[in-house]
């Protein structure tokens, strides 16, 4: 799909500035072809007005829906990222890559979003423009698979050199298929302020992490500049609740999302698990938990506990920052959402989406397709396209970094 389109960028109107990249204010869609990388000038404008209509004359790549599956790319997020460096592309130099793909396929898991705005289409169609401009001596091959089993098959395969797989897709081929795909990057969202010390590094001890945010001066703002690569479930309830610990939950009533939920679910199970309870729907016997799942997302879990349907919930830190869920209740006099309510655990450490690859790559390609898409979306235009997927930055992965993930992927296999 995507090299049909490009097919039709030599006859748009295009602008460079003195750094090469597009200027969207005469970009119809905000494509950078490599026409527009290669010399400044104007294009012809004839089928301008003519490109969506035919775009939408094409049966559109089918997609899944993006409903959360272990691992969230929607909320902002907190972990901590291995030292470890990938392999240099300089160390590897004598290295032999006379058996790595001429034409490299890069495959992104399904968007809704995507399918249903072509310009996304196109934009992504200028990924490939700028990974062949920083990778010389190959070609990218971009698009959208349809759903996601057909992308971990393909890369198992070895149809599919390069994913962009969730944590839950990475920890099932990497369990039932070791040693096909491996992880290069993992996507970053802004960390919230009480994850980060005086210093800008990344708190990582969860009980320093729940006391900053049970602070009297914590209202869910966001670190200036620091990122990180993955996220947390809460443990939430009243301040005036008698659960201080996960073990004082056994029969009590929690508030959850559907058991397809990471955050909302899934991780929060594992949670019980490793403290020697379970979920149940039904009235809970000992060591059990009642499950109660509510519809609407986060933020209706959090407000079933505040109405006293049940005595906690869990959600994703945090889900009370960015919403207007909770006006009514902050319209209270008296009443705050931060103050009155109390975080007592943290599950571990849910990681977001990775880049990752096929293992017979050279460790050379490897290191350049790392490097590639760090460059690429600290640009503009690399922005705007890849936060199709809601990532803004990318950092160094190496797969020890989801061990959780492997975990929690047995977990639910085995027990949910």
């Amino acid at each position: 799909m995507l090299k049909w389109l490009r097919k039709f960028q030599n006859l748009l109107t295009f602008d460079t500035s003195a750094n090469g990249f597009l200027d969207n204010r005469v970009s119809m869609v905000g494509i950078t072809p490599r026409e527009l990388l290669e010399k400044k000038g104007t294009y012809m404008k004839k089928i301008s007005a003519l490109i969506l209509p035919l775009l939408f004359a094409f049966p559109v790549l089918a997609a899944c829906s993006s409903s959360e599956v272990v691992s969230t790319t929607s909320t902002p997020v907190t972990s901590t990222i291995t030292s470890e460096e990938p392999v240099s592309s300089e160390v590897v130099s004598s290295e032999d890559t006379s058996n790595d793909p001429t034409n490299v396929i890069v495959r992104f898991v399904p968007s809704n979003t995507a399918t249903s705005d072509p310009a996304m289409l196109l934009k992504l169609s200028g990924i490939e423009t700028l990974l062949e401009e920083k990778i010389p001596g190959h070609t990218f091959d971009l698009d959208i698979t349809t759903n996601y089993e057909a992308l971990t098959e393909a890369m198992v395969s070895g149809q599919v050199h390069v994913g962009f797989l969730t944590s839950a897709q990475y920890a099932y081929v990497t369990v039932e298929e070791p040693g096909k795909v491996e992880v290069l990057l993992s996507s970053v969202r802004n960390a919230y302020a009480a994850q980060i010390d005086a210093q800008g590094n990344e708190i990582t001890d969860k009980d320093t992490i729940i006391a900053n945010v049970n602070s009297s001066s914590y209202n869910g703002e966001l670190h200036a500049t620091s990122k990180v690569t993955s996220y947390y479930s809460m443990l939430i309830v009243k301040n005036e609740s008698t659960i201080t610990s996960i073990a004082d939950l056994e029969g009590k009533k929690v508030a959850t999302g559907s058991q397809s939920s990471g955050s909302g679910y899934v991780y929060p199970a594992v949670l019980l698990h490793q403290n020697g309870l379970s979920f149940t729907t039904e009235t809970p016997g000992t060591d059990e938990v009642q499950a109660v799942q509510i519809s609407g997302g986060h933020q209706a879990q959090i407000q079933a506990m505040i109405n006293g349907t049940t005595d906690a919930a869990f959600a994703f830190l945090d889900a009370r920052v960015g919403t207007t869920a909770f006006d009514a209740y902050n319209a209270v006099e008296g009443q705050n959402v931060f103050r009155d309510l109390r975080v007592v655990d943290l599950s571990p450490g849910i990681y977001n989406d990775t880049i990752s690859a096929i293992s017979s790559l050279s460790n050379t390609l490897k290191a350049q397709i790392q490097q590639a898409f760090m460059e690429i979306i600290e640009t503009e235009f690399g922005l705007e396209a890849l936060s199709l997927y809601n990532h803004t930055g990318y950092k160094i992965a190496v797969d020890s970094d989801y061990d959780g993930e492997r975990e929690v992927y047995i977990f639910k296999r085995d027990n949910l």
